[in-house]
């Protein structure tokens, strides 16, 4: 499933779903359902938590989240941020309708056991990447797993991958990641891609916190990632921890078309002559062509009868490697000026 052709590309909804009220915390949630959809994305993905099992009770506050004007504890926005399990049914048969695939990140076992009947591929954070009563559980559902790398070195990520293996699970995809809100162009470190799938063997993605729409996700998709996740929503200006990086409906529109033509443009891998290079093959590569009319009998001599010529609308003649096997024959036929000398044309 993680190892399609295509680049699956996630609409990260995040918090901002959140308005307030339960009744508009739900429209907003579906209208990202929506937004997602119409842009094309292959899955929406919200995040199920609880501020309990997520961190100690006098966590503190976050700086990044002060900086951005938010002044309250972590497990305060936590608790104010998570959503209700209620919420998940509802919006999974929604993403259904709309034809989208629904995911969340999930962040202790009970998120994950609500989660699980909705979802055909779990997601764990970047900070998650050390917990192991999570990856075991995640490991025995035998579902495939994105897993984000922010913030993690080379040795975090295959003891995640070992711990995953040996409970179970088999499909794993890992996300290049930069835990920075926005991430700076200077700290994406896309080179990483190419690098995560030779060392351990899996397809790679790029979870991108920039702030551009295109240019990294572009980049990486160039590089090799299969999966592109970026947060989206539908006004920055809204309150709210994840609205400001997040990407708005034409900015998502614009970052899915554009990997899909950088998709198209990267073609097979493969080089040979396509059917849309034949015109051009035949008209302009250079070949062995008569520079005057040669009558049947005469010497063939390079630089004087024939040479090393485009062919435009003339017969192409033979490729030039093969001078040695013309040069001082005598023609077999009358060869008229312009056209190549082939095979049979000389002995």
């Amino acid at each position: 499933m993680l190892k399609n052709k295509k680049v699956f590309i996630i609409a990260e909804a995040g918090s901002n779903w959140r308005c307030g009220t339960p009744a508009r915390d739900i429209r907003m949630a579906k209208t990202l359902i929506d937004v997602a959809a119409d842009a094309g994305a292959d899955a929406v993905k919200f995040q199920t938590y609880r501020a309990e099992s997520v961190y100690v009770p006098n966590a503190g506050e976050s700086s990044y989240l002060s900086d951005a004007g938010i002044k309250e504890e972590i497990s305060a926005i936590f608790d104010d941020l998570s959503m209700p399990y209620d919420m998940i049914p509802e919006l999974a048969s929604h993403c259904s309708e709309k034809n989208i695939r629904f995911m969340s990140s999930v962040f202790s076992i009970d998120d994950a056991r609500e989660v699980d009947p909705h979802v055909e591929i779990h997601k764990i954070a970047s900070y998650e990447i050390s917990h192991l009563r999570l990856i075991e559980f995640v490991a025995s559902t035998g579902k495939p797993l994105v897993l984000s790398t922010g913030a993690a070195n080379t040795e975090d990520i295959k003891w995640a991958i070992d711990c995953f293996r040996e409970n179970g699970g088999e499909e794993i995809a890992l996300m290049q990641c930069t835990a920075k809100y926005p991430a700076p162009m200077s700290g994406l470190q896309l080179k990483v891609i190419p690098f995560l799938m030779r060392e351990f063997g899996v397809p790679a993605g790029f979870s991108d916190h920039s702030l551009d729409p295109v240019t990294a996700p572009v980049a990486a998709v160039a590089l090799g990632a299969t999966i592109i996740e970026k947060h989206f929503t539908i006004d920055k200006k809204l309150p709210g921890p994840d609205h400001a990086f997040a990407l708005e409906p034409d900015e998502l529109k614009k970052m899915v078309k554009a990997i899909r033509k950088t998709e198209e443009a990267l073609g097979s891998g493969e080089k040979n002559v396509q059917e849309i290079e034949n015109e051009l093959r035949s008209f302009a590569r250079r070949a062995v062509q008569a520079t005057r009319n040669i009558r049947r009998g005469e010497t063939l001599e390079e630089g004087t009868n024939y040479d090393i010529l485009r062919p435009g609308n003339r017969k192409p003649g033979l490729h030039p490697k093969n001078i040695i096997d013309i040069e001082g024959k005598k023609a077999a036929r009358d060869i008229p000026m312009g056209e190549g000398i082939c095979e049979g044309d000389f002995n």
